[in-house]
């Protein structure tokens, strides 16, 4: 790899362009402000993001000449430097480090990936006033112009056109209004930025293929936004705006929503608007994403998007129980996300039943039969969970196995004739809220979409009892309902490939290894927070056969990444201590344990993480957790990357983990290899044994079939390729 100062003499032209993005890039994570709750962490992304946060108008005294001589200097750095990615990927990412200053406070960590795309997520002051400004790349500085000359002859790539990818970020931002003008201006600004998206691409259709033959041509794509809408203290006004966007696709890469607010709890309107909500986030209507005014460049890793490419939701406090009827009997039908985030604050709830009625409600609305069957969601973050014993799961599973599982739920008598599917007729009337001994509300529709379900149905009453998206239980006349046949469900396996369990540290852990058992076969990628010290390792990866990664975070260790996928052996026991990281790092020396293997990650703690951490971090423990590591790195040889967060005074420790970092370390070899290998003994194998003329290479893979799996595991290890291993030291 070429060193610095081979990429400061081609590419140092460029010094100047990247200073107006100092210290305004970062690579990290998109930060949604939470609930509001002081006990809440903001939630970010897992997958980090090229983010460059513009700057506000108050800068320039509200000068708006130059704020936009601002603007265009940040959109024309931004296209050079993509410019750069498309031809030398290790000069781009010479330049974020040396010049763009990317991620300035992290000294010691490196933390690009080997492949980094020129992707951005771009933070307006004002998007609705500034996108169409800041994509117009027609009107561009001669400055600007001979450095795209330049790049395209270091880079061999004149004539091109390059297409950037960015995804506008509508937050708060440093909007500063009145608390009766916030809300109005936030809501307001997503029909901006719907309208914004509409310009830019008739622009782009209008100047689609024109390209100039002597110099990289760029333009800016919009990618799905990213919203995040929180202090909005009106469920209602929220359910209408995003109602009206989705209807009239436009489309989302992340929505962040705040849901129910304890002033709103007992207020029937925004109770109405909750459901409102429910219904247009999770609509069983999937739409065409070519519809939408945007369109994914980079890799989202689905063939086909939905419009909610993820989905956050921030309740203020636990849900009650009409909140939980009406997200879950929508999310069961849901056909616009397949990535939800949400908050459980089961630990807040003062009773088992209305913690057993939150866990069965979650089993009907991401992992009931009708769900598998209905629901597009493939990933599920659960935070805040305050307990999963044993009694929880019971009522959990009690759902998941119940092909009658809406009557369990209400504790309703079996019905005489079989559940149905059926659809409303015009101006039918729904009563809803159905309480024993109270008065029920009454909504007509005089259209409907929704797909209800009905069940302990006596086949001659009157009135139906039916579950509809967003109200759950209501009742419906007979008359009213056109019944439908429900069609066998075939899956028999839940379709959750990605799931995430946050549980309060301390919370009860007994029943983790039961729902594992029944949920675990379809899981892909599986993350626990504080699984506490019941379950050992294998125990998960039993529980989980086809798991490719395995998440691990607890006390000390805030990241123990194993990617089992790989593993060739049978599975071994591997017990972890979460505040010990002296024996952390001896368990993870053991290299005769397979599972030890099979960690690829590791980010521990040695320094106090805020003001309730009341952990000792006594100097000789922390010193000796040290040496231990040091000790673990001379013998692992399959840990990737290692992150350790100590206090300034051992920053003497420096350069003795500095010495690990880029040393080449076997990465193991990917499975489309090895059954490519295997295949060929396969095919020799089926010959037939009685044939009498065979070839001289075929005689060399009979004897390579015959070898048993230590030889072949001996085999892979040999052609396993070598990448270099990341070690990340700070204070």
């Amino acid at each position: 790899m070429a060193d610095k100062t081979y990429f400061e003499q081609r590419w140092g032209f460029l010094a100047a362009w990247c200073r107006p993005l100092a210290q305004k890039l970062l690579y990290v994570g998109f930060q949604c402000e939470g609930s509001g709750r002081d006990d809440d962490r903001q939630w970010v992304t897992s997958n980090p993001r090229l983010q460059v946060t513009l700057p506000s108008r108050r800068a320039f005294q509200q000068d708006e000449a130059l704020y936009l001589q601002e603007l265009i200097k940040i959109r024309e750095s931004l296209a050079l430097l993509a410019a750069v990615a498309r031809v030398d990927h290790a000069a781009w990412k010479f330049l974020l480090d040396a010049h763009c200053h990317v991620n300035w406070w992290r000294e010691g960590e490196e933390n690009f990936p080997e492949l980094l795309p020129a992707t951005f997520v771009v933070k307006f002051d004002n998007a609705r006033a500034d996108i169409v400004k800041f994509c117009n790349l027609e009107k561009s500085s001669d400055g600007f112009l001979e450095a795209m000359k330049m790049v395209a002859e270091r880079g061999g790539g004149m004539g091109q056109g390059l297409d950037i990818p960015i995804r506008v970020a509508h937050d708060r931002g440093t909007m500063e209004f009145t608390a009766e003008d916030f809300e109005k201006k936030l809501l307001k600004g997503l029909s901006g930025v719907a309208r914004a998206e509409k310009v830019v691409r008739e622009r782009s259709q209008r100047d689609n293929g024109r390209v100039d033959k002597e110099t990289i041509t760029c333009r800016f794509v919009l990618e799905p936004m990213v919203a995040d809408i929180q202090d909005v203290k009106s469920v209602k006004k929220t359910a209408e705006i995003m109602e009206r966007l989705l209807i009239n696709d436009v489309w989302f890469s992340l929505v962040s929503v705040q849901v129910a607010s304890e002033a709103a709890r007992n207020d029937p309107e925004s109770i109405i608007g909750f459901r409102q909500l429910m219904i247009a986030a999770f609509d069983a209507t999937r739409r065409d994403f070519k519809q939408s005014n945007t369109r994914y460049l980079s890799n989202t890793g689905r063939s086909s998007p939905l419009q909610l490419g993820s989905l956050v939701l921030h309740p203020q406090m636990p849900l009650g129980e009409k909140e939980m009827e009406a997200l879950f009997s929508a999310l069961v039908l849901n056909q616009t996300t397949q990535k939800l985030s949400m908050w459980m604050y089961s630990g807040y709830y003062n009773d088992d039943t209305k913690i057993q009625s939150w866990w069965k409600w979650l089993a009907y609305g991401c992992f009931s039969k009708r769900a598998r069957a209905c629901s597009a969601l493939q990933s599920l973050e659960l935070s805040q969970i305050g307990s999963l014993s044993v009694k929880e799961v019971e009522a959990f599973l009690a759902i998941l196995d119940s092909d009658r599982p809406e009557e369990l739920l209400y504790d309703c008598p079996r019905g005489l004739v079989d559940i149905s599917d059926a659809t409303l007729k015009a101006g039918a009337q729904v009563q809803y809220d159905i309480q024993d001994g109270g008065e029920p509300h009454s909504v007509t529709f005089t259209s409907c979409r929704f797909v209800l379900r009905t069940f302990s149905d006596d086949g001659r009453s009157e009135w139906v009892n039916v579950l509809v998206p967003g109200f759950g239980r209501c009742l419906v006349r007979r008359s009213e309902l056109v019944f439908q046949p429900v069609q066998e469900l075939k899956l028999n396996r839940p379709s959750l490939t990605a799931l995430t369990l946050r549980l309060n540290e301390g919370a009860s852990t007994d029943g983790l290894p039961r729902l594992l058992a029944a949920i675990g076969s379809s899981l892909e990628l599986l993350t626990i927070e504080n699984p506490g010290n019941v379950v050992d390792v294998s125990v998960i990866i039993r529980c989980c056969p086809n798991l490719e990664v395995l998440s691990l975070k607890s006390g000390l260790v805030e990241d123990l990444q194993l990617h089992v996928g790989t593993r060739n052996s049978p599975i071994s026991t591997l017990r972890l201590d979460w505040n010990n990281v002296e024996a952390l790092a001896r368990s993870l020396s053991d290299m005769n344990n397979p599972l030890v293997k099979c960690v690829r990650q590791l980010k521990v703690r040695l320094v106090i993480a805020n003001e309730a951490d009341e952990r000792g971090y006594q100097p000789e423990e922390v010193i000796r957790s040290l040496d231990a590591l040091l000790q673990m790195l001379a013998v692992n040889k399959s840990l990737q990357y290692l992150d350790v967060r100590v206090s300034n005074e051992y920053q003497r420790y420096l350069s003795s983990f500095r010495g690990y970092h880029h040393e080449l370390i076997n990465a193991g070899l990917d499975v489309e290899s090895k059954i490519a290998f295997l295949s060929v003994l396969d095919q020799e194998s089926a010959v037939d044994a009685n044939a009498k003329k065979t070839c001289t290479a075929s005689r060399i893979r009979r004897r390579l079939w015959r070898f048993d799996q230590n030889v072949l595991s001996s085999i892979f290890a040999f052609a396993a390729r070598r990448v270099p291993r990341r070690v990340c030291f700070h204070g």
